[in-house]
């Protein structure tokens, strides 16, 4: 197995990075029929669920199945991006194999986790919402049918088949939205004078006919493409390695084992707000957090994550002055949005929320806005941190995992204290997590700082890197008008 350990070549490099970002399209386009759909769906949601159902389906449940889904692929896919790639044959070569042979320890660990989540979250508890088990069930049943696509995905990926990604997710995207749909009107057609009985069972639905649906379109779109059957992407097998013909090299298992502990922090990083809403939060207040960071993060997924991956993929393989240059100019495209969201999103706010809810607008408006001053942050750490775990050494690995667990910690205390002592609610979760970005970007720029001045590059000064001071002021006018206005 060929790991990374050193520059690429130039017309290698150029390449890579070319197909990445040309299949960064298809990721955006992905996201905003994905955001458009679930936008549409969840405004049916809440009014045919009410906020107690979609808080807990989109707080509790959504929480069981990220956790399942990222522990058990996170780490095996963050490894495999340091293999070099080779020719691909009309069988699964010594690469392939090995990829295999990896997504197949996803498969195993989502297992493991999915019987001990639903007995954990049996214990916990029972809700007075109707068909609360039976919704866990589906739930934990959804997520492992979902990583059975994994070794699908990752062989897509290393043959850089964005095109193909996004053909599978919108199907998988449209059958969840209609799922959904269909079971909460059947639900509230049965009685006008009770709730809708089905109000969570159509979210667990829902996520079962997502996981179906994706994974039969990659067995259907992959077959042509693969040159072998598709059930060989299940069948691992021994490969030859220096030290013998093993499974997994040991390189490989070093890598999955740091990138393990790492996404174990991250998950607890990207999902602590859920985690302490889960616990400490109520049922309608997890609906409206729920609602506002769904709504607010639609530029993020639209614009940033699909920009992100391809970043990754760019930097895993870039030499320093490349990955110099793509971190520079996303950096300022990221404030520059910063700068509109900040702006516009706190304005608009209080127009776009009554909309959705006409009886809690005006407060969830104000949660809205504060949101809206989140995304800059969490755009901006999405990129360094890409490039961060792109370049980074085993060792440099195990101190950002050590940072990353202080800023948990830091993170979860205040959120509690938010949360708990000064019931602030959904806004103090977006509070908490402005600050918990704001750490985590400290670190990866200081890490950034070092790497590049370790390799002989001068950093960017500030005028190439921060938008122009004419769209500064066009963005205070533009928000001073609409104030007066």
């Amino acid at each position: 197995m060929k790991v990374r350990t050193g520059d690429s070549k130039s017309d290698e490099t150029a390449a890579h990075s070319s197909s990445a970002f040309a299949g960064a399209q298809y990721l955006m386009g992905l996201q905003l029929f994905v955001r458009l759909a679930t936008f549409s769906t969840n405004a049916v949601a809440f009014r045919l669920a009410g906020s107690s159902a979609f808080g807990v389906a989109s707080i509790k449940l959504e929480l069981l199945l990220s956790t399942i889904l990222f522990l058990s692929r996170e780490s095996i896919r963050s490894a495999l991006l340091r293999i070099e790639p080779e020719e691909d044959a009309q069988r699964p070569s010594a690469r392939e194999q090995r990829i295999i042979n990896a997504a197949s320890v996803s498969l195993a660990i989502g297992g493991l986790l999915a019987g001990a989540l639903y007995v954990v979250y049996g214990r916990d508890g029972q809700s007075a919402i109707p068909y609360y088990s039976e919704s866990i069930a589906v739930y934990v049943l959804a997520a492992w049918i979902e990583l059975l696509v994994e070794p699908l995905y990752v062989l897509s990926r290393s043959r850089v088949l964005f095109q193909l990604q996004a053909r599978c997710e919108s199907v998988a995207v449209c059958a969840k939205c209609a799922i959904v749909a269909l079971v909460l009107l059947v639900g509230n057609n049965k009685g006008s004078d009770k709730e809708n009985e089905f109000r969570l069972l159509a979210f667990a639905l829902g996520q079962f006919g997502y996981a179906t649906s994706i994974l039969l379109a990659y067995a259907w779109f992959m077959k042509p493409i693969l040159g072998y059957p598709v059930f060989r992407c299940y069948v691992p097998r021994r490969v030859s390695f220096d030290s013998g013909f093993w499974y997994i090299g040991r390189q490989m298992r070093s890598l999955i084992a740091v990138f393990m502990g790492q996404s174990l922090l991250k998950h607890v990083l990207t999902q602590g707000d859920s985690m302490v809403m889960s616990r400490l939060a109520r049922d309608s207040d997890m609906g409206v957090f729920a609602l506002v960071s769904n709504y607010a993060s639609i530029p993020a997924r639209i614009l940033f994550l699909p920009l992100e991956e391809a970043a990754r993929a760019v930097f895993t393989r870039s030499d320093a002055r490349m990955s110099m240059t793509v971190l520079t100019t996303l950096s300022k495209l990221q404030l520059l949005l910063g700068c509109l969201f900040c702006v516009f999103g706190g304005l608009y706010a209080p127009v776009v929320m009554p909309l959705i809810d006409n009886k809690n607008g005006a407060e969830n408006a104000r949660i809205l806005s504060a949101y809206a001053m989140y995304l800059p942050l969490l755009g901006l750490n999405g990129f360094l941190e890409a490039f961060v775990h792109s370049v980074a050494s085993k060792r440099q690995l195990l101190w950002v995992n050590i940072w990353m667990a202080a800023c948990s910690v830091v993170y979860i205390s205040l959120s509690t204290m938010l949360l708990g002592a000064w019931n602030m609610g959904a806004l103090g979760m977006v509070l908490a997590n402005m600050a918990n970005m704001s750490l985590r970007i400290a670190y990866c720029f200081w890490f950034a700082q070092r790497w590049f001045i370790s390799r002989g590059i001068a950093l960017p000064t500030a005028p190439k890197i921060v938008p122009h001071p004419a769209v500064l002021v066009s963005c205070f006018i533009a928000a001073l008008v609409s104030v007066v206005i």
